[in-house]
């Protein structure tokens, strides 16, 4: 019953998708770009697409379906990828765990011992792996933009019924067939299957310190310094999520005030 929730939830967010790809990106996905040859990786939220971010979050089972998902998407701008050409998403690593202090096989026997997360888009379908494994890609649309939400399955360990709670870490890069374009970085979806709220939190916050260092998210305007510029953005946020939330407490306050001013100056 499960699985066969899971089928109609996959294929309705795919139908959900290219009906939404001509108006705007949806708050928390993922916005692409292609800046000095390659795709970067930044948060859509309310006002647009904010800085360079490598580290986002998400929840299994939050449209009811259990140990499934389709959010973060993916958004791309009209103009961003040559027209004819293809994006896709594959695994950069091997699916891990949050123990409290890092990231960690999902089995002590090892990634194939342990869950696994299956990631489709309609008829396609791709598999985490013992390390990187491939995906799949789609057309661009003719506009130049790309947007989907691929459907994202966390699997049970071998013999086991169900996957364990936890928060689990899926690294994927997004690709160009386009040679002229380099794939993007590492992205780390940091995804709570049934966790407490404040673990997934701390295994975000790691995420985070880990691709997205500290020393210069308060550069909110990505111009390497944490100047005027920045604290007017910040201000712009005030008392809502976004980018400017340092601290990822849900609300950008006085918190986050004074990281950037902590911060204040060139980026190291």
């Amino acid at each position: 019953m499960i699985r066969n929730a899971s089928i109609v939830a996959a294929t309705v967010a795919a139908l959900i998708a290219p009906a939404t790809i001509a108006d705007e990106g949806h708050a928390g996905d993922i916005g692409l770009v292609v800046e000095g040859g390659r795709i970067r990786s930044m948060l859509v939220d309310a006002k647009g697409f904010g800085p360079e971010q490598r580290a986002f979050e998400g929840e299994f089972g939050a449209d009811g379906v259990p140990w499934f998902s389709a959010d973060p998407g993916y958004d791309a701008e009209p103009g961003t990828f040559p027209v004819g050409s293809r994006v896709g998403v594959r695994f950069a690593a091997a699916l891990s765990v949050w123990d409290g202090s890092g990231f960690v096989a999902t089995s002590a026997g090892g990634a194939m011992s342990g869950e696994r997360l299956r990631l489709s888009y309609l008829s396609l379908n791709a598999m985490s792996g013992a390390g990187p494994a491939p995906g799949f890609d789609l057309a661009v649309q003719p506009d130049g933009g790309w947007h989907i939400h691929p459907s994202m399955e966390l699997l049970a360990a071998p013999g086991a019924a169900e996957p364990d709670a936890g928060v689990y870490l899926v690294q994927l890069e997004v690709y160009s067939t386009d040679p002229s374009i380099a794939a993007s970085e590492s992205i780390w979806l940091v995804l709570n299957a049934g966790a407490s709220e404040e673990e997934h939190e701390a295994a975000y916050v790691a995420a985070r310190e880990i691709v997205d260092p500290e020393d210069c998210a308060a550069d909110l305007n990505a111009d390497l310094a944490v100047d005027g510029n920045d604290l007017g953005l910040l201000l712009a946020g005030w008392g809502e999520p976004g980018a400017a939330d340092l601290n990822a407490d849900g609300i950008v306050d006085g918190n986050d005030l004074g990281l950037l001013l902590a911060a204040w100056g060139p980026c190291p």
